[in-house]
C-alpha cells in the first residue's frame, strides 16, 4: 500500500499550510506543506523536598511533515517560518510510514532576557565557577 499517496498526501492537502523551510544555514527557503500544532501539554515535575505535586503545563510546538516533500530530510537546527514566526527544529521523529513529527522552539526570541530576570537586565554575569 502506498501510504504516502493514500494517507499522508491527502492529510497535507486537507490540513497542511505553506511553510518556508531553511535547511541548516541555507538562506534560500524551500516551500513545503506542514500541519502545525502549538497545543498545551502537562509536564511531569519530580518533587524531592516533600512538597505536594505542582501542576505545570507548557506549549509544545510541533509540525507534522510528509518526508517525500523534502529533498534533504529535516534535521535538528533547521529553521522554518510558520505564520510569520521563525522556529528552529529541536528534534525530528520520523515514523515508519513516510512522515515525521518535528518538535520546534521559537527562534525569534532565543536571545531575549528571561522574563522577570533582574540578573540579565542589570548586566550581572555568573561567577566563573557557576
Amino acid at each position: 500500500m502506498d501510504f504516502d499517496a493514500l494517507v499522508l498526501g491527502p492529510c497535507q492537502t486537507a490540513f497542511g499550510e505553506s511553510v518556508q523551510w531553511f535547511h541548516g544555514t541555507s538562506t534560500s527557503p524551500v516551500l513545503v506543506s506542514c500541519i502545525f500544532d502549538n497545543g498545551w501539554k502537562p509536564m511531569d515535575i519530580e518533587i524531592t523536598d516533600g512538597l505536594t505535586p505542582t501542576h505545570v503545563v507548557s506549549s509544545d510546538a510541533r509540525i507534522g511533515v510528509q518526508l517525500s516533500q523534502f529533498i534533504t530530510a529535516p534535521a535538528k537546527g533547521d529553521h522554518a517560518i510558520i505564520r510569520n514566526q521563525r522556529w528552529i527544529v529541536r528534534e525530528v521523529m520520523p515514523d515508519s510510514h513516510g512522515a515525521a513529527d518535528v518538535l520546534l522552539n521559537r527562534a525569534d526570541t532565543e536571545d531575549e532576557p528571561v522574563p522577570q530576570s533582574t540578573a540579565r537586565q542589570s548586566g550581572w554575569s555568573a561567577p566563573a565557577d557557576y
